[in-house]
């Protein structure tokens, strides 16, 4: 969550824009932002690795109509372009965008305009990955 609201205050690019995470705060300001967990799956890969799916709602409350669909847009498309999110960047962990989708007549309130599917493959622990018994190496003479 950390990782989402840090990427949308720099894709919006604007100190005045508030970013919020969970839930609204009784005292919250306009224009405003705020991601909450939707859902959370998890998908089974291999031996080594799992990965896990988790759903994002994303509120916007613009000033305006206009100001609320501009950033609804200008999120999605920033999202869909970023590919992936630092998540720690230092040990090159990173969340996959899988899917940004805006609704602008959703209830920006209740539902929220944006719904979003981060992903991250999980490494198993070592002693549930079965271990390689010898390596077959082939050289090609050409």
């Amino acid at each position: 969550m950390q990782a989402l609201a840090s990427w949308t205050v720099q894709a919006l690019d604007a100190v005045e824009w508030q970013v919020y995470k969970h839930a609204w705060p009784a005292d919250y300001e306009r224009p405003a932002v705020l991601w909450r967990l939707a859902g959370v799956e998890t998908k089974t890969g291999n031996a080594a690795f799992g990965e896990e799916l988790r759903r994002y709602s994303g509120h916007v409350l613009g000033r305006d109509p206009a100001e609320e669909a501009d950033t609804v847009a200008r999120l999605t498309s920033a999202l869909s372009a970023a590919v992936k999110l630092p998540l720690d960047a230092a040990q090159q962990r990173y969340l996959l965008v899988g899917e940004a989708v805006a609704d602008l007549k959703a209830d920006a309130i209740a539902t929220g305009q944006l719904g979003l599917t981060l992903s991250r493959k999980n490494r198993r622990p070592s002693e549930t990955a079965p271990l390689m018994r010898e390596v077959a190496f082939q050289q090609n003479e050409g």
